[in-house]
């Protein structure tokens, strides 16, 4: 499969290909491709990593607040992007980018409905940011009954002692649950590297492709 890669606010495609190499680059050692690209906005960077990584940072749409009009922005933005460097088959999105991810379903079922392909076979949300409303004024509630609007085989990531972490279940509770696959790595805003957990987040991954490969 070959994965569009949506980096979290205030850092990069580059800084997300760094964080996330315990779990890409054994994949890509199966014949997985990643696409690291950068969000539409320039931005500070993340304080966390002020220092550590060298500029340019960049923001999908503006952080700590509601989006508006710039969330359409992003999702056009990234379109734009999927034609001129797609097809991809998945998407991989971090914080912010994984919310991003979220919204890209969300606005290609809204504007092609539910008989047509979606957009990716397979989304993986790592430490999820506030998944939006397409009109970026408020956030998406989790809907009642099983109409769930994203319903491809997804994987989600979260950590227990994440800020995030609310946000993180909230967008696992939007998608079909019996496609859905949930790990908490326990930890912070972040990708542990460690072994026990990157197996583990390896093992999700490899089980959603797989069901995205079987529904072919």
């Amino acid at each position: 499969m070959r994965f569009l890669c949506l980096h979290g606010g205030s850092t990069s495609g580059e800084i997300f290909e760094i964080q996330s190499g315990g779990l890409v680059q054994p994949l890509e050692a199966k014949g997985h491709k990643f696409k690291f690209i950068n969000g539409r906005l320039n931005s500070d960077c993340e304080p966390e990593l002020r220092g550590i990584v060298p500029p340019p940072f960049y923001n999908h749409y503006p952080r700590d607040v509601a989006p508006g009009e710039d969330l359409l922005k992003a999702i056009e933005y990234t379109l734009r992007t999927i034609q001129r460097e797609g097809p991809f088959d998945a998407v991989m999105g971090f914080s912010q980018g994984a919310a991003l991810a979220y919204s890209l379903l969300l606005h290609h079922l809204e504007k092609n409905g539910a008989s047509a392909p979606p957009l990716f076979r397979a989304a993986v949300f790592i430490c999820a940011g506030e998944p939006y409303e397409l009109t970026g004024k408020s956030s998406f509630s989790i809907p009642e009954g099983d109409d769930y609007p994203v319903k491809i085989p997804t994987a989600h990531i979260v950590g227990k002692e994440d800020p995030l972490y609310a946000q993180g279940l909230k967008l696992y509770g939007l998608c079909e649950p019996s496609k859905a696959e949930l790990y908490d790595h326990g930890s912070k805003h972040m990708i542990p590297f460690d072994a026990k957990n990157n197996d583990a987040m390896l093992g999700v991954i490899e089980r959603v492709i797989a069901r995205a490969l079987k529904e072919d």
